[in-house]
């Protein structure tokens, strides 16, 4: 039988190719922290060098030490009961369609979108989901980056603790909790979130202090970001223990969720509104103050028109630019007057008849005003249009100011009614309601005021003002929870289980030296001792105090620097390099985020609005095109639609 045979081709001359070494090495970005900010870098790194020429690959660590994809604030393990404060329209992870900046791919739902594909009880667009919910999100968006990363990028993920950073030769040496092999890394991106708190050796007791509120338990803010998923590591059952909270924030909410609804209890609707359920295991009470003794405002309903935004008509961009030229300014005298006249801009066209609002707005178009004359020129037409006056920001961030209490129920009624009246305000909606729609206004020049404050914008004496005073008014006043929750703490405080304390509390070692108790030198005859004690205020970044090991290994080495005495790292405008303690710049790295807060200025919002391509990932993509510059090749095509260009916000940023 015969057989084919397949003759070997003959051997072809091999031409000798030399080979660069460095264009096999791929370049090496460790991206510390893997919640919104680490994966819009990542996102954003992909986009650039999609469809591009480059000298060689980059390889992404992609590293975080509680779950990559979603940090520690959106871990995917948290109660239903802990909820964003940002309605579900509100929020995406992918980029808009801006020239030159468009998305790495072309599926990218919006948080909404996602959620109403997965969830047959979807609640609608106005909904607030569960934060463990929108870390699903978040890990099903760096699932699909990854996907459809370019062959030139490859995502490695990595959960550990990188406990120790050092420079090593033109990159930096890792070193894992785990006890894995060191990471060799050539760039390193630092977004690490929130701040864990005090050194031990800057929180131990002073000498006889040891024993001070020994019988009461006491929990940090940092322990509650790191066990608010699991009750706080406090009993299933706290019936027959009080427990303390200071502050009335964002996370007072949190806590009280936790504390009832955690814990068994329940909400039903009666007849006059929102009754609680007790299910047996909540505290006997909880007594809860702060400064200003007022509950955080929460948001009005979502009544805005589609598509309607703001445009700022005093506090522009412009005039920011303009003051700001002229160097470093104070904030209450060269700012804070056109905020509130921009705020009560709003609050007089909903308060006043449209013929009056007109005749006024039109006055405003026709004066010339400085900072100090513009308030007082404002109040003059407020009052010669009918209005009965202006806004005062501090006046509601404060509203019982230096005011005495004779007893706790008398203080009681007053709280009470403040929230009542905070309620019905959200009831008429944001949009409506003349003071929900102009505090709205904080929320839209939140940019502004960045523009006028990062990065030294202030003389030192004012940062330092606005980072402890000015800055928490506003935030106070814009960053309001769902209206539900305010519902809930009526309930509550109806059925007897919350004590809001009075302005200026105090939490002080009792008598005997074994209990925490609570009180209000304005409210008079009222002190509660504590079994339990939580800080609800959450920590501000701290370069010299900070025990996460990234940032204090970089402190240490002089890598960072505290910016201004505020705790803030600081660093240089975009793409935001560190800048040491001598004054050099460390080109390889990048810090973004709540490690620069004080710094710059409201970082901890990590939401992009949709439709909008905003500070969020400009900051992202102007550290992604630095990271990537150095493996484009010279003779790169121009980015495609998708890539990063030119700053679409570049104009402001000057």
């Amino acid at each position: 039988m015969n057989r084919m045979v397949r003759e070997r081709p003959a051997p072809v001359a091999q031409e000798h190719v030399r080979v660069d070494p460095q264009a096999m090495q791929p370049e090496r970005i460790a991206i510390l922290g893997m919640g919104p900010r680490g994966i819009s870098v990542t996102e954003r790194i992909a986009a650039q060098m999609q469809g591009r020429k480059a000298r060689r690959p980059i390889l992404i660590y992609a590293i975080d030490d509680v779950e990559v994809g979603c940090g520690k604030i959106w871990r995917t393990d948290q109660p239903d009961w802990l909820i964003m404060n940002t309605r579900c329209r509100n929020a995406t992870m992918f980029p808009h369609q801006v020239e030159g900046q468009g998305p790495l791919h072309a599926e990218r739902p919006t948080f909404m979108e996602w959620w109403q594909r997965i969830d047959g009880n979807f609640p609608g667009s106005s909904g607030f989901a569960p934060r463990g919910l929108y870390g699903k999100y978040l890990k099903y968006v760096l699932d699909l980056i990854e996907l459809n990363l370019p062959a030139n990028v490859t995502l490695r993920r990595i959960r550990d603790e990188v406990t120790d950073v050092r420079p090593q030769g033109n990159g930096f040496t890792l070193q894992l909790a785990s006890g894995a092999a060191p990471l060799v890394v050539d760039r390193i991106v630092v977004s690490t979130g929130y701040a864990r708190g005090a050194k031990a050796r800057e929180t131990k007791p002073r000498q006889g202090a040891a024993t001070r509120g020994a019988g009461t338990r006491k929990i940090s803010a940092f322990e509650l970001l790191d066990t608010l998923h699991s009750g706080f590591g406090l009993p299933a059952d706290l019936s027959g223990q009080v427990v303390g909270l200071k502050g009335l924030g964002l996370t007072f909410y949190d806590v009280l969720s936790e504390m009832t609804i955690g814990r068994g209890g329940r909400y039903e609707h009666d007849g006059n509104g929102l009754r609680y359920i007790p299910g047996g295991r909540e505290p006997a009470r909880i007594v809860a103050g702060s400064r200003s003794a007022l509950p955080l405002p929460v948001r009005g309903r979502d009544n805005r028109p589609k598509g309607v935004g703001y445009t700022p008509r005093l506090f522009t961009r412009e005039r920011v630019a303009s003051l700001r030229a002229g160097g470093a300014n104070c904030f209450r005298t060269s700012y804070l007057p056109w905020v509130e006249a921009e705020v009560n801009l709003v609050y007089l066209q909903r308060t006043l008849a449209l013929p009056a609002w007109e005749a006024l707005s039109s006055a405003v178009e026709g004066v010339s005003c400085s900072a100090q004359s513009i308030l007082p020129e404002l109040a003059r037409l407020a009052t010669l249009h009918g209005a009965p006056g202006l806004l005062r920001l501090d006046a509601l961030a404060r509203p019982f100011g230096d005011r005495q209490f004779a007893s706790q129920p008398e203080f009681r009624k007053a709280v009470m009614g403040e929230l009542v009246l905070d309620i019905e305000r959200a009831d008429r909606g944001e949009f409506t309601d003349p003071v929900k729609a102009a505090l709205d206004v904080l929320r839209y020049i939140r940019p502004i005021i960045r523009q006028a404050v990062d990065l030294g914008g202030l003389n030192a004496q004012s940062h330092v003002e606005f980072i402890q005073s000015i800055g928490p008014m506003i935030a106070f006043l814009s960053t309001g929870p769902s209206p539900w929750r305010a519902r809930q703490l009526e309930a509550l405080m109806n059925a007897g289980l919350v004590e809001i304390l009075g302005p200026s509390v105090r939490f002080d070692t009792g008598a005997d030296g074994t209990r925490i108790v609570a009180s209000s030198d304005q409210v008079a005859g009222f002190r509660q001792e504590l079994d339990v004690m939580i800080d609800a205020f959450v920590v501000s970044s701290d370069m010299d105090g900070d025990p996460n090991p990234v940032i204090r290994s970089l402190t240490e080495q002089g890598i960072f620097r505290n910016f201004m005495g505020t705790g803030g790292a600081d660093v240089t405008a975009k793409p935001f390099h560190p800048v040491s303690d001598r004054g050099t710049i460390s080109q390889r790295v990048h810090v973004l985020g709540i490690p620069t807060e004080s710094t710059r200025w409201f970082l901890h919002v990590g939401l992009i609005e949709p439709g909008l391509w905003d500070e969020f990932l400009d900051d992202a993509a102007s550290i992604a095109a630095k990271l990537t510059e150095s493996v484009l090749a010279p003779d790169a095509e121009p980015p495609r639609p998708g890539a990063t260009q030119a700053s679409p916000l570049a104009k402001y940023l000057t």
